[in-house]
């Protein structure tokens, strides 16, 4: 890792020393940046250079030498010829490439260093990961990633260490913020979360400190683009606490074993965040590839394809007592569902309240329009207000306080393994569903309920919708969609 401060991409910040006729050159002002980051402290820089007042003459001769290295560091150029201005030497060496050093005190260090204004490079290595990281709080700062970040495998360790996010149960081994980020994968950049040995030991539903392997937290008017993620630990990533964000060109794969997959493996989830946008996501999983969660405002998801999982989720919501959540003004467009079960479902929490707890808010404005299945598993789309904790018992679907309206769903085509087009649970507690439109459907049935007569589905299956708009329904819901 390396910090690089090219002069053409950032700007300087102001020198003490100047050039004759007080006038100060990029490239001068460039050099004298690197010199502090050689030399951390100002103890150090007088120690490394030995002066306080070079002369001119000097300070072109650095100027010289520290540009042309500079030069040398050019996005065009292989990432493993790199140089570095620094290798993070005092104190925290970069990568051994051995799994028992752990790499995470450098990544710390480095961007304790370089976390404003900076530039940080992960080289074409591989990183172990053994202890957590926190790095928030940046702001205007480059991290390009062109090797692997590779978590251990020590499951006893993480399930002690990892960071709780403060929703659930859930909690992370990263927390990456700040203000005007922009990092890149390049396509080859990758976080790898040595999933299968938590897939082996910890595959219940939301077990306890499996942690996520990215929380991106408190993060504005950020970008992040190229990324991989390959079998991630659990969650793949939250985006939390954030606006202001877009997120494309990242591929996300947790299968193991030649195509096998895991529950709670979901690409991304977003949580108190506005205005995010993901585009071109590929995500091969086995859960939801994209889900927007409480107060998830302004989401636009788009030019994306999902493999094998549970597809685009809305919720799950309304978990807990006397909070108020929504999600609003989600729009989904140009989404390819290869073998998931559903293009697209909404999924609250039903009211434990006698027992437990109550729920409430709502959601709406919701857009998802042209989608394209390859054999989807069910119904394309389905709503269910009857979402608990995996062996609930006593719950009552009928009871969930959470309003859901406004939602609209056009322009599908493609397979499906049913006849069923939406199945759509609405809780009578908040008197059901508004201005639920579903226009522009037609799915081939490829199941055994298809026929000559009728080869396409048709049936729309509702609980307390109201006035539907664009379809009718048929019949009552035969069983629970999505409920836990």
């Amino acid at each position: 890792m390396a910090r690089s401060m090219i002069a053409e991409d950032r700007p300087w910040p102001t020198s003490s020393l100047s050039s004759p006729g007080n006038r100060i050159t990029p490239h001068l002002t460039m050099s004298l940046h690197v010199l502090q980051t050689l030399c951390f402290t100002r103890a150090e820089r007088l120690a490394c250079t030995g002066w306080t007042n070079p002369s001119w003459a000097v300070v072109q001769t650095l100027e010289r030498l520290l540009f042309s290295l500079s030069r040398r560091q050019s996005y065009d150029e292989d990432p493993a010829s790199l140089v570095s201005f620094n290798h993070v030497d005092d104190g925290a060496p970069g990568s051994q490439n051995d799994p028992s050093i752990d790499d995470a005190p450098a990544i710390a260090f480095a961007f304790k260093q370089c976390g404003h204004n900076g530039h940080i490079i992960f080289r074409n290595t591989t990183y172990h990961i053994n202890s957590p990281m926190i790095t928030t709080g940046l702001s205007d700062v480059h991290i390009d990633i062109h090797g692997t970040l590779l978590w251990s495998d020590d499951t006893k360790y993480w399930l002690k260490h990892s960071m709780p996010i403060g929703y659930q149960n859930q909690s992370t081994v990263w927390f990456l913020g700040g203000d005007r980020l922009v990092v890149k994968g390049h396509g080859v950049g990758t976080f790898n979360g040595n999933g299968p040995v938590w897939y082996a030991c910890c595959s219940a539903s939301n077990y306890p400190h499996r942690p996520q392997a990215l929380n991106i937290r408190h993060t504005t008017n950020s970008y992040f683009s190229g990324i991989n993620f390959v079998q991630s630990q659990m969650w793949t990533m939250t985006v939390q606490f954030s606006s202001n964000v877009v997120l494309e060109d990242i591929y996300v794969n947790n299968t193991y074993d030649g195509g096998k997959v895991s529950d709670n493996t979901d690409g991304v989830d977003t949580l108190y965040s506005d205005n995010i946008t993901f585009r071109r996501w590929t995500v091969h999983n086995g859960d939801d590839a994209i889900s927007t969660k409480a107060n998830s405002t302004n989401i636009l998801i788009e030019d994306c394809t999902f493999y094998i999982g549970s597809g685009l989720a809305f919720g799950s919501i309304g978990q807990y007592p006397g909070v108020y959540e929504r999600i609003e003004n989600v729009t989904a467009r140009k989404i390819t569902g290869i073998g998931t079960k559903y293009a697209g479902y909404v999924k609250t929490w039903y009211d434990r309240s006698r027992s437990e707890l109550s729920t409430n808010g709502g959601g709406g404005g919701i857009g998802f329009r042209d989608v394209y299945l390859d054999g989807a598993r069910a119904e394309p789309f389905s709503i269910s207000q009857c979402t608990s904790y995996s062996g609930a018992k006593n719950r009552s679907c009928d009871t969930s306080t959470f309003k859901i309206s406004d939602i609209t769903i056009a322009n599908v085509r493609g397979t499906v393994k049913s006849n069923i087009v939406a199945v759509m649970q609405c809780s009578a507690a908040d008197k059901g569903c508004d201005n639920i439109a579903i226009e522009n459907v037609v799915v081939e049935n490829t199941s055994s309920t298809a026929n000559a007569s009728c080869p396409n589905a048709w049936q729309y299956e509702c609980d307390n919708v109201n006035n539907p708009i664009g379809f009718r329904c048929t019949g009552k819901v035969s069983k629970n969609p999505g409920g836990s």
